[in-house]
């Protein structure tokens, strides 16, 4: 682990509101993926982004080592449900994917930072050398494209559009909304 790993458990906690495993590992594998890139301070480096596959304590974790977030658009999810994570350079295309790979669990009654922290990364995560081809409507900045859906009229940014029966639609309209109208 490196010198930075207080510094960030302390900001993690204070985002996510206490310590468990998937902060601990959240964090580790924040500082893995910013090692990878060659990256010290993430907050005075804005050209690598990361993507999450899990909405748990992990993601928490990650952004507040990374400071990437949603809305700044250098965070992205994806509900996978893997306790993994991928940086990827936005300059070089240089990425790693990094999955936690533990084979143990923590002891309930063990304090989680002090019992993973016996652990090197490399018995506790897989390592998986990567590229992720960005798009420009994937990239941080201004909406790049816009579009009105032809069945509710609500706007749709960044190419999430669908031409689906010759209409342009929202992928709600299209596929079917997660929420339903009363």
């Amino acid at each position: 682990m490196t010198d930075h790993f207080e510094e960030d458990l302390k900001k993690a906690h204070e985002f996510h509101g206490h310590i468990c495993t998937g902060i601990v590992f959240g964090v580790r594998i924040a500082r893995a993926g910013l090692n990878y890139l060659g990256i010290e301070d993430p907050a005075t480096n804005r050209d690598f982004m990361v993507f999450i596959e899990v909405d748990r304590c992990l993601a928490d974790a990650i952004q507040s080592v990374t400071g990437c977030s949603l809305g700044r658009r250098r965070l992205k999810w994806f509900d996978y449900g893997k306790m993994a994570a991928s940086f990827i350079d936005m300059n070089t295309q240089k990425g790693v994917r990094i999955i936690v790979d533990a084979q143990q669990n923590a002891p309930e009654d063990q304090d989680p930072v002090s019992f993973w922290r016996q652990f090197p990364d490399e018995q506790l995560f897989k390592f998986e050398p990567i590229t992720i081809a960005l798009k420009p409507e994937d990239l941080p900045g201004r909406p790049t494209k816009k579009a009105i859906c032809e069945t509710c009229h609500e706007k749709i940014m960044d190419g999430r559009d669908m031409l689906k029966d010759g209409k342009v639609l929202c992928k709600a309209c299209a596929n079917g909304a997660y929420y339903q109208k009363i």
